[in-house]
């Protein structure tokens, strides 16, 4: 490993675990480039570029405009192109040559927006990072599915591709196998524990300019209280209509009999909870776009429960009592 890297990303979770690891591996003269995917994800930018993780952030677009720039043939089957019409596109992309040397690149996800990198920077490592569950239930394409990328010149997506040599993960010995044997142990709570107050500062600092959230006084301590981490389930195909995923979000609320009830809607979502529960005085949304592992980092803050659909980030928190998961099994056939 070298000592600097290129961090490419489309997630606030993507964001926190490549600053982790830059962390625990010491490493400096860091470029976060944020692959345009998760809506308003360009407003972190200056916070991100003015941080002591970063010397550099650059956005770049994403796969609903590259597969306009590049035509709908040409994307399916000579992807490659994408990568001068992408650099034409993206002027901030110049400064990262294809002859690099000085840095490592960090794929946050290997998905087909990101195929940039693959291609462009063939004789440098790449390494991936994990995707909370998606990294651990996809499995390797087989043999007849990997044959048609190779012949059509397309990376394996999810790490599998043979030119991700390292796969950075919460838990490597849990990974598929195609990634189990390339995977490495990131430490990255650990790290987050370990942080000083001033790095702690900064990193929130980065997520969130809510005074309130940062100092805890959003959650009062006289008040019970209990956390739902929603999700993108009819963004995203898992159910039907927004109205059903509204019903199991229903469901959690009538279940919780806390005092409070907080939201903390994913990135994604395109559902406005703020809408949808302003009668509800006891429900209180957060804001959308900070990593909720940092609510960790609050000493006094305690969640008597917790729900969720099937996201793994409600496995990271350390301060919530009872967790109710209802488990990916109940909405893959959904999809």
């Amino acid at each position: 490993m070298k000592d600097k890297g290129i961090f490419v990303v489309t997630s606030v979770y993507h964001i926190l675990l490549s600053i982790l690891l830059i962390e625990e591996y010491k490493l400096k003269q860091n470029i976060l480039v944020m692959v345009e995917i998760t809506p308003d994800i360009e407003t972190l930018k200056p916070n991100l570029a003015n941080s002591k993780w970063f010397d550099q952030v650059i956005t770049m677009i994403g796969r609903k405009k590259q597969k306009q720039l590049a035509g709908k043939w040409q994307y399916t089957l000579n992807r490659k192109k994408i990568v001068p019409l992408i650099d034409a596109n993206n002027p901030e992309l110049k400064v990262l040559k294809s002859n690099l040397v000085s840095h490592d690149v960090y794929i946050c996800s290997p998905d087909s927006a990101k195929n940039y990198f693959i291609y462009k920077y063939k004789n440098t490592s790449l390494f991936m990072i994990e995707d909370g569950l998606k990294t651990y239930i996809k499995q390797a394409p087989n043999h007849l599915s990997t044959l048609a990328l190779k012949l059509i010149k397309r990376p394996v997506q999810n790490g599998f591709d043979l030119r991700i040599k390292t796969v950075f993960a919460t838990e490597a010995s849990k990974l598929p196998k195609g990634l189990k044997e390339k995977g490495k142990d990131l430490h990255w709570k650990q790290t987050l524990n370990n942080l000083s107050e001033a790095d702690i500062n900064e990193l929130v600092s980065v997520f969130i300019t809510n005074a309130s959230l940062k100092d805890g006084s959003f959650f009062p301590q006289d008040k019970s209280k209990a956390l739902i981490i929603t999700q993108s389930l009819s963004e995203d195909g898992f159910v039907k209509e927004e109205a059903d995923k509204l019903k199991i979000y229903n469901t959690f609320i009538n279940e919780s009999e806390t005092d409070l009830i907080y939201i903390k809607p994913h990135p994604r979502e395109i559902t406005d909870y703020s809408q949808v529960y302003k009668a509800h005085d006891h429900v209180v949304v957060l804001p959308r776009l900070f990593p909720i592992e940092l609510l960790n980092l609050l000493p006094q803050l305690y969640f008597d429960s917790g729900f969720t659909a099937f996201s793994t980030a409600i496995d990271n928190m350390t301060n919530i009592g009872k967790k109710t998961i209802l488990g990916y099994d109940q909405f893959k056939t959904s999809k």
